[in-house]
């Protein structure tokens, strides 16, 4: 799926489960954007199974809000990406590439705490 555009509503798997990093290999890339809000149940975006642990890099999620001094979420290995149920909004994104070791997100929300990085 790398390079394609994922566009998540409730119609579509609540977690999309990326692939190893050996398999995906360097220049691997995919964009996620919320196509209606969470509802229910947050979507989730978690790292491949096996060997990979940790290996997202979150380096950073603007946060358009502007009540708190508390804005964008990054992380130096996580492996959960979350749109959360309830804060989340259509048009919310995140992109994800990868170099062959670890993914990395950057991304956009409009609300405070509308994505997480676990």
């Amino acid at each position: 799926d790398s390079g394609k555009v994922i566009f998540m509503d409730a119609s579509s798997a609540n977690t999309i489960t990326l692939p190893a990093v050996a398999d995906a290999g360097a220049g691997w890339y995919c964009k996620f954007v919320v196509k209606a809000a969470p509802s229910g149940a947050s979507y989730t975006v978690i790292e491949g199974e096996g060997s990979d642990a940790n290996v997202i890099i979150v380096n950073g999620i603007n946060e358009l809000e502007v009540d708190t001094s508390d804005d964008g979420v990054s992380n130096t290995g996580c492996s959960t990406v979350t749109f959360v149920d309830g804060v989340a909004i259509k048009g919310d994104f995140i992109d994800i590439w990868c170099d062959g070791s670890n993914y990395y997100v950057s991304g956009q929300t409009k609300a405070d705490g509308g994505i997480t990085a676990t």
